[in-house]
């Protein structure tokens, strides 16, 4: 049976507010509008764009250095950006030491950045420095508590793992020199 409907065609549909009385509310809503993006986030845009380009990593580098320039509260720029210098680096040492001095110059800036520290943290575990790692990883930990969960990836806790034996270590290296000076 096909559907039919029951309201005439020269009806009009009204909301429970107009037969209220009360339309004049819907007139008087703001209209939802868009803010036009920061300038900061237009540079980290096209910075993006740039640094997935092969040919234009000196136009990339300058604009994520614009970029945190224009708006140096934006974490996520400073860790593109350091993850675009460990990329493009040829050389291991080079790529590693330009990735530590931009998130350097991010942290002299936003002191308390879990992002920026654990960005730092997680560099220093794939140059091994682990000691400096996991310093950096709980230290990220204690600014943002929602950072927690990298501390449970297994090559974080290996690390721990390994600076908790060499803390052991050294503390009964110590206790053997100091018990043995005694004497």
């Amino acid at each position: 049976m096909p559907f039919t409907s029951s309201v005439p065609s020269n009806a009009t549909v009204t909301t429970p507010a107009q037969r209220s009385g009360h339309h004049f509310l819907q007139s008087r809503r703001p209209a939802l509008t868009r803010e036009a993006p920061s300038r900061g986030s237009l540079l980290y845009t096209q910075a993006l764009q740039l640094a997935r380009l092969q040919d234009q990593e000196e136009a990339a580098r300058t604009a994520f250095e614009e970029c945190c320039r224009a708006d140096p509260d934006n974490t996520k720029a400073w860790v593109s950006w350091a993850q675009f210098e460990k990329r493009v680096k040829k050389d291991h040492q080079d790529r590693f030491q330009s990735c530590r001095q931009v998130l350097q110059q991010g942290l002299t800036l936003n002191r308390t950045s879990a992002a920026l520290i654990q960005a730092w943290g997680l560099m220093e575990l794939q140059k091994g420095n682990i000691l400096a790692a996991v310093l950096l990883l709980e230290r990220s930990v204690q600014f943002e508590p929602r950072n927690s969960p990298v501390l449970r990836w297994r090559p974080v806790q290996l690390a721990q793992q390994t600076v908790m034996r060499r803390r052991r270590k050294l503390a009964n290296l110590s206790c053997q020199i100091g018990g043995q000076t005694a004497l």
